[in-house]
């Protein structure tokens, strides 16, 4: 069929996928002994860990279907394994998705897909009464520590390479002062979704004192002072304090970007894609709009010129798809002309899926206006208009990140 060979030749042209997590379902504990209550135990905690990343909730233990879960956390394993790290035993674990996901929908939680936001950390350490930039490759003690931490909440960072252009571009009082438009202007380049700025101060031993922004959204409405921080402090062991701040940052994280389970959802929406001039563009829009978790199915109802209106039918709440829907790059909101608002059609122009369509279009244009002879009339009254965006095939994209 057109639509399978069609289908080939944009998968040949995909573009780069969003930061991607991929050890969302895994874990590895200590297991200090050989005996099974030990070994129940670190499996819990294993599950433990698994489920705030996943949910994007360090509190999520507290929820009464989780901790009552927490109990029989074997129905949770689909792989495990024993392996030494640093001289100790540990238990790898590796749990399936689809229970995971029944688990937080039964819950009434949240689920955090592996697509997650590139978050880049502009360190500065105040150690011996000097104060200086951790940049990525100083193998930086407290460096590690924020990337294990990072690693165990499931989000991606990355640190500045410190090369010449980062150096001539902002300065160890800029990020310890805050100013926002030189850290605004340094992270460009690194096209991060958040970017999260740490000041630490050691305090003897291993006593650290904190002091943490995080920015999340676009770095140009950072740049023009747009978006408002969250911000917090730690204090006490190094250890305790850099887990603090990663797990305060991973649920702000969460809190946007993770999609409600269970409970009342909003039903289907009528979606508006403009500037779609190929059918390379329609595929890639009609996968990433069919991927995204919050969505349950996608047919592409109409297609009229550069524009191509879907029905979506969703699993989740409106707010978590248009959320979700805001983290691609290549779409932007445009406002929708009042007398082009969506309403129902006895006949459709261009019917995706639903009927045949014609052979070898010679453009999108005629793949959505040549209706085929036989084509029976489709009837289908679209939900209430979500938005109308703008696509942009050359916006972009986060490379993928495995952790």
């Amino acid at each position: 069929m057109l639509r399978i060979a069609l289908l080939f030749l944009a998968l040949l042209a995909l573009p780069l996928k969003a930061a991607t997590v991929t050890n969302l379902y895994q874990a590895q504990v200590a297991l200090p002994d050989t005996d099974r209550q030990s070994e129940q135990a670190a499996r819990r905690q294993a599950l433990e860990q698994v489920l705030i990343k996943v949910s994007g909730q360090s509190n999520i233990v507290e929820n009464e279907v989780v901790a009552k879960a927490l109990g029989s956390s074997n129905q949770y394993v689909s792989q495990f394994s024993y392996a030494n790290l640093d001289g100790q035993r540990t238990l790898q674990l590796t749990f399936d998705r689809s229970r995971i996901r029944t688990l937080l929908t039964q819950a009434n939680s949240t689920f955090w897909s592996e697509k997650r936001p590139n978050v880049l950390v502009w360190l500065v350490e105040d150690a011996n009464r000097s104060r200086n930039i951790v940049w990525d490759q100083a193998n930086n003690d407290l460096a590690n520590r924020i990337k294990d931490d990072a690693e165990r909440r499931g989000v991606p960072v990355m640190m500045p390479i410190g090369d010449f252009e980062d150096v001539t571009a902002i300065s160890t009082p800029d990020i310890w002062g805050g100013f926002v438009q030189p850290i605004a202007t340094a992270s460009q380049r690194y096209q991060p979704q958040a970017v999260l700025i740490v000041r630490a101060r050691q305090q003897g031993g291993e006593q650290l004192a904190i002091n943490w922004q995080l920015y999340t959204g676009n770095v140009e409405q950072l740049g023009r002072n747009q978006v408002a921080p969250s911000e917090g402090r730690s204090s006490g062991e190094a250890v305790t304090s850099v887990a603090q701040m990663v797990d305060s940052v991973a649920d702000i994280l969460g809190a946007k970007y993770a999609v409600p389970l269970g409970g009342d959802t909003s039903g289907q929406l009528a979606v508006v894609v403009e500037n779609i001039h190929s059918s390379k563009d329609f595929f890639t829009l009609e996968r990433l709009l069919t991927n995204l978790t919050s969505v349950a199915a996608v047919n592409a109802y109409r297609i009229q010129g550069d524009r191509v209106e879907f029905s979506v039918q969703l699993l989740s709440t409106e707010e978590a798809f248009q959320r979700e829907l805001s983290q691609d790059r290549r779409l932007s909101a445009v406002a929708a002309p009042q007398e082009e608002q969506l309403e129902p059609a006895p006949q459709l122009e261009g019917v995706i899926g639903t009927t045949t369509v014609p052979a070898q279009p010679a453009s999108l244009e005629q793949l959505g206006d040549e209706q085929p002879s036989d084509a029976e009339p489709v009837v289908i009254t679209p939900a209430k208009q979500a938005a109308v965006f703008s696509w942009s095939s050359s916006a972009p994209v986060s490379t993928s990140v495995a952790l």
